[in-house]
């Protein structure tokens, strides 16, 4: 309830013609009531038929009125949501776009997958009917004045219970918040396990690994149904009570009526009148109550949402550039403890490459090889030390300048769904058609996009992993020469590949370092190790630089 009520205070304005516009549909909301009254105490009463059709022609224009009143006041709803909710999604999307990777590196890597559901979510239990629907609420009071000067008794029957119901449903909006938590958090993870089954399906069924997947399975997953159960039947438990508390008024209102009827103190067509305005007056309340663990399923995703835009920083948009980059790299003491890890992978790291100069690093699998040039691409950042191009520590350059910069090549290569032009063409804005084909040709991918009758539009999917490995690999290294910066960083470029594709990654490392670039290339290759003018070991005993005399 707190964020619908943050809504409507946000623009004071737009709330009170909301509220006007409610005032006017529960006015004529009285028209329908009225009519039974009046037709019983004096169509049938007198047997005037002028009267029946008078009386039948304002009701329906009544109705058909409410019905213009309730689609305006919606609208007005919608102007008071206005772009928000979107502006919220798009924010967070842009978000994970943008985000300082150091960030999201120590976050579940599905977090923002599941946020995105939530926000869509909320918008759904939070939009303008939400809005109108509270709206009405007040109203409440004013059907039961009415009902009270029709007949007091009448009228306090129906205001305890309204009462009654009002608090029962705020003292259960309270009790759902820690079964919602709990339950949101159970189906992250059957969510999480899920994705896991989804993206190694080779793997679970080589290695028999089905059995223990089904039992994590079923102890999440029972779990996640447990506390759903448990929260539907508190959620249905409420309902079932209301709607018994519904009924129950409405029996006290006859009840008490009829002995008013019988007395005298009040007509049979005020009782039956008197019925659907302490109907009308509950309404509201039961509809707000019956939306309450929707609302804070919505709630909780929101403060999930702003939590993680206020934890999270994004990159800097601006920085200093260089007239030119020459391509020298140097790290100065740099130390790195990934997020969770109390030992850093490295420390005291020093070096130098000179422009065009040839570095290799080597090490066992974990050493941080990957970090490292993670680290000089600056996707991520040291924990101690600097890392500088041509003597600017990268951290203070544009960080899309940079990255202009730097040829990249990932071990894990991931590419955009979609048309294959699109991985390559977003590397470096303004390459034609023809350049595009240049790289793939350089990495020996040709006859691959020739053979495919859309060319360049041939689509990927799933991040490029249906693929063949190799294939990926090259497609990796177009995307990199696609940039064509002055420095290249290749992780890995050879790992994988069959004699021919090797063969190819030979051939461009000897061409790009003709051409002056300045290379950076993890490998265990022994060939690339003897090539370069430097080779970088990272073990547990520390990094350990040597130079090769024969080197490029």
């Amino acid at each position: 309830m707190g964020e619908i009520f943050a809504r409507l205070t946000r623009d004071p304005a737009a709330t009170a013609r909301l509220l006007l516009a409610s005032l006017v549909v529960n006015l004529l909301g009285l028209a329908s009531s009225l009519y039974v009254m009046q037709v019983l105490s004096r169509y049938v009463g007198q047997g005037v038929g002028g009267t029946l059709a008078t009386l039948t022609v304002g009701v329906m224009l009544a109705v058909y009125f409410e019905h213009s009143f309730r689609t305006a006041r919606l609208e007005l709803a919608g102007e008071i949501i206005g772009e928000r909710d979107e502006r919220l999604a798009t924010g967070l999307f842009g978000l994970l776009l943008t985000a300082r990777l150091t960030d999201l590196d120590a976050r579940p890597r599905d977090e923002g997958e599941e946020l995105a559901r939530g926000l869509e979510r909320a918008e759904a239990s939070l939009g303008a009917p939400a809005l109108a629907a509270v709206a009405d609420v007040p109203f409440s009071l004013f059907f039961l004045l009415v009902l009270t000067l029709l007949s007091v008794p009448l009228g306090v029957v129906a205001s305890v219970f309204t009462i009654a119901i009002a608090l029962f449903a705020w003292v259960n909006q309270r009790r759902l918040e820690a079964p919602v938590k709990a339950a949101q958090a159970a189906q992250r993870q059957v969510a999480s396990l899920v994705a896991s089954a989804a993206a190694a399906p080779d793997a679970v069924r080589q290695f028999r690994a089905g059995g223990l997947m089904m039992a994590r399975w079923s102890e999440v997953s029972s779990r996640a149904r447990g506390l759903r159960a448990a929260l539907a039947a508190r959620t249905s438990g409420g309902a079932s009570l209301i709607q018994a508390a519904q009924a129950l008024m409405a029996t006290a209102v006859i009840a008490v009526g009829a002995t008013l009827v019988v007395d005298g103190k009040l007509e049979v067509g005020a009782l039956i009148g008197a019925n659907l305005i302490a109907a009308r007056a509950l309404a509201p309340v039961i509809r707000l109550a019956q939306s309450g663990e929707a609302l804070k399923q919505a709630e909780a995703s929101l403060r999930a949402a702003r939590a993680f835009a206020a934890q999270v920083a994004v990159e800097p948009a601006h920085g200093a550039t260089l007239a030119r980059f020459g391509g020298r790299l140097e790290l100065k003491g740099v130390c790195h403890a990934p997020p969770g890890q109390p030992l850093p992978l490295f420390s005291g790291l020093d070096l130098m490459v000179e422009p065009g100069g040839v570095l290799a690093v080597t090490g066992r699998n974990g050493s941080g090889k990957s970090t490292l040039l993670r680290l000089m691409v600056g996707l991520t950042e040291p924990s101690q030390g600097q890392i500088l191009a041509d003597g600017v520590d990268i951290r203070q350059l544009a960080p899309h300048w940079w990255r202009g910069q730097v040829s990249y090549m990932p071990q894990e290569p991931v590419f955009l769904d979609g048309p294959l032009r699109d991985s390559l063409a977003t590397a470096r804005l303004g390459l034609s058609e023809a350049d595009l084909l240049r790289c793939l040709e350089r990495a020996d991918l040709g006859r691959f996009v020739a053979e495919h009758p859309l060319g360049l539009d041939r689509p990927l999917a799933q991040g490029g992993r249906t693929l063949a490995a190799g294939i990926r690999r090259r497609m990796a290294l177009a995307r990199a020469l696609a940039v064509d910066g002055p420095l290249v960083v290749l992780d890995e470029p050879s790992e994988g590949l069959d004699r021919e594709g090797t063969e190819v990654v030979y051939s461009l490392l000897i061409d790009l370092a003709r051409a002056g670039r300045t290379i950076v290339v993890v490998s265990h290759d022994a060939n690339i190790l003897r090539g370069a003018q430097a080779v970088l070991t990272l073990d547990a005993a520390g990094p350990q630089l040597v130079r090769n005399k024969g080197g490029a």
